[in-house]
């Protein structure tokens, strides 16, 4: 947005020269270019906020060559390392440190529930292609009944699932369930900074491998 020609003249009344980008690890160096141009005269300092632990630059899994700013090897010298999480409930934090953080990961919180996550094995569920894009509907069917039984305790949940076809079929499966569905059904990338006390996960892909068509 801030290389849209139109805000040019907020420029001059108002001269760039911190920059500050969140979730940058979900960018790709090349894209920073035409800002750093922008206001090559006026830019004294950029933050890069982000994780490379989590999601990658947009595209990668399609053009393996694509980098995040913390891919590159000279910044690190400076970044620093927020290592303490408010959220994530004690038994799933450890695991992730331990897992992703070599333990470095601390937890300032008293949510120590000891079983945070139940999997529940949709045993006919079966995703089938959906534009480009994929549904299985059996799992939707699923999660409509838990949002329900949340909804019915008056529980607050999110649900979010990795595909837009998915989102999209379990939100009018709610509509048709009357259960609540604005601003409930979310893909991982629009769900990424927000939080629910309960969190429904519909993974969509059932199988490990799909035959030869």
């Amino acid at each position: 947005m801030l290389s849209n020609n139109h805000l040019e003249p907020s420029r001059h009344i108002n001269p760039v020269d911190i920059l500050i980008f969140d979730e940058g690890s979900q960018i790709e160096v090349g894209s920073y270019l035409p800002l750093f141009d922008r206001f090559k005269f006026t830019l004294a300092k950029i933050v890069f906020i982000g994780d490379n632990k989590q999601l990658p630059p947009y595209g990668q899994r399609e053009i393996s060559t694509l980098h995040s700013i913390f891919e590159v090897n000279h910044p690190h010298k400076t970044a620093v390392f927020l290592d303490t999480q408010y959220r994530i409930p004690r038994v799933l934090g450890d695991f992730i440190s331990q897992r992703v953080y070599n333990g470095k990961l601390k937890i300032c919180h008293a949510n120590s529930v000891s079983l945070p996550c139940h999997f529940i094995d949709v045993e006919r569920g079966q995703e089938e292609p959906s534009g480009k894009s994929w549904i299985n509907p059996s799992e939707a069917q699923v999660v409509v009944q838990i949002a329900a039984a949340y909804q019915a305790k008056a529980l607050n949940c999110r649900i979010v699932t990795p595909s837009d076809a998915q989102r999209s079929l379990i939100e009018r499966e709610l509509q048709a369930a009357n259960v609540r569905h604005e601003d409930k059904v979310f893909n991982i990338d629009s769900f990424q900074g927000n939080q629910a006390e309960h969190i429904i996960i519909s993974l969509v892909r059932s199988q490990t491998w799909l035959p030869d068509s």
